[in-house]
């Protein structure tokens, strides 16, 4: 079962006001805090990253997203899969 995002989760931006057609469309962020619910979009984000284009067009570090428009990545520091199948040889 996938956890929902939360403050903290690095996330890829898959969506925006503009569609799937945004500036910000592929960018990572880190989620920031709750902002709120919106009557359309539902849960409001706002996020951090480097070159992120806000609703009025400003550039900067920080932008509020809609839960939505984000696709939650694994942690950087996740270890690495394990093998299932170990070959178990008798010598």
């Amino acid at each position: 079962m996938n956890e929902p995002i939360k403050s903290g989760d690095r996330c890829e931006v898959i969506g925006g006001s503009l569609g799937n057609t945004g500036p910000n469309i592929g960018k990572r962020v880190t989620v920031g805090q709750l902002r709120g619910d919106h009557s359309v979009h539902g849960r409001i984000w706002r996020c951090h990253g480097e070159g992120l284009v806000t609703e009025y067009g400003a550039l900067g570090n920080e932008a509020d997203f809609a839960q939505v428009w984000l696709r939650k990545l694994p942690p950087e520091n996740a270890p690495a899969p394990a093998e299932s199948h170990q070959k178990v040889t008798s010598g």
